[in-house]
């Protein structure tokens, strides 16, 4: 029995309801194992992306998720996560959840496209796969450092360096991703560690979303050149673009510029929050990357808003989906009950939210 609760928050009135797509990262041995015996739609529709995968590359991601070896190359992690997030969101989509808005962020944006109907699916795996495949013949160029700094900030730190260092990934107004030259990026970090600033080296083979990517161009654009993009079925926000998309923007280019410019996810989740209305955000992932930096968002504007992973790391698949399929029905929203197929689990309710109202007794004389 998971003990995974979600804590809702005050959400009232009628909720946006907003599905955002990590990049690579939330990846773990054993991850999806569950859905795969208790979801029949789970299994058929990774199978679908798994076979896209196998005609790109000559192996099944269904195949990979079996197996007690770590993922560990590109072009293994990039395709399996793909195709588990597009799986993952036809499971909501089968329970009657289905988003407002949708949100990628950095190769996330592949998965989001494909559950937006932005992209088939052999286009999509078209996208995830040869562009990995061209990341790993690249090598290990650059680095990635995650940095407790704001944009701004970070572009401070950076000062001088500008010419080798970028700020790569905008989380947040508390965490931003620098990408770029491993011995310039050393000496920006180096005086934020004396300082107590929060910094980790991001386990990478490459530094994406900076220069070190740009070998890559010719090579891609001519492996999309066939790629055909269409509109959307549910909204999609680009972090590239930090817009709202119409579908015909997501052709072979784009994914370069996907790889090339800074992930602007931050800024994205402050534009959703300021359209006004409550909001749920609900993380499509085998494990939430995002949850935090959607709550940074939160508070730093005081919206009414909350965040919500589908699924936990080491924690049963099921139950933990169904802990958020809980938070998402608390909210407003109301799934289709009949597609729900639980087996008879029992699961956590999700917690309740301190009202903050006091109940003093009068107990003066009469």
């Amino acid at each position: 029995m998971s003990t995974t609760t979600t804590i809702t928050s005050d959400l009232a009135g009628p909720i946006r309801l907003v599905f955002v797509f990590p990049g690579q990262g939330a990846q773990w041995v054993g991850m999806g194992r569950g859905l795969l015996r208790s979801s029949r739609v789970f299994a058929e529709t990774l199978d679908e992306c798994a076979a896209a995968v196998e005609a790109e590359l000559g192996w099944s991601p269904r195949w990979r998720l079996e197996q007690d070896a770590p993922l560990s190359a590109v072009d293994e992690i990039q395709p399996t996560l793909w195709a588990f997030q597009v799986a993952l969101s036809a499971v909501w989509s089968d329970w009657g959840v289905r988003p407002d808005l949708i949100v990628g962020h950095s190769m996330g944006e592949i998965a989001a496209a494909t559950a937006a109907g932005a992209l088939s699916v052999a286009d999509a795996a078209a996208v995830v796969c040869r562009r990995a495949v061209l990341l790993r013949r690249l090598g290990t160029v650059g680095a990635m450092w995650a940095v407790g700094l704001g944009e701004k900030e970070a572009e401070a730190a950076i000062g001088a360096y500008a010419d080798r260092v970028c700020a790569g990934v905008l989380n947040s107004d508390r965490f931003t991703v620098l990408s770029g030259d491993p011995e310039a990026i050393g000496r920006i970090v180096a005086p934020l560690r004396e300082r107590g600033v929060f910094s980790r080296r991001v386990a990478v083979g490459y530094a994406s979303h900076g220069p070190q990517v740009e070998p890559i161009r010719d090579a891609l654009l001519e492996a999309l050149a066939g790629v055909r993009s269409r509109p959307p079925r549910v909204p999609l926000r680009s972090t590239v673009w930090d817009r709202t998309v119409q579908g015909a923007e997501l052709d072979g280019p784009y994914w370069m510029e996907n790889v090339r410019r800074p992930v602007r996810f931050g800024p994205a989740v402050r534009s959703v929050l300021g359209d006004g209305g409550p909001a749920l955000f609900v993380e499509i992932s085998p494990h939430p990357l995002l949850v935090s930096a959607v709550g940074d968002a939160i508070e730093a504007t005081g919206a009414t808003a909350a965040a919500v992973p589908s699924l936990v790391r080491k924690q049963p698949d099921l139950e933990t989906l169904l802990a958020a399929l809980g938070t998402v029905y608390a909210a407003g929203r109301d799934p289709d009950w009949s597609r729900v197929r639980t087996g008879g689990l029992r699961v956590p309710l999700p917690a309740q939210p301190w009202q903050r109202r006091g109940f003093w007794l009068d107990l003066s004389p009469a």
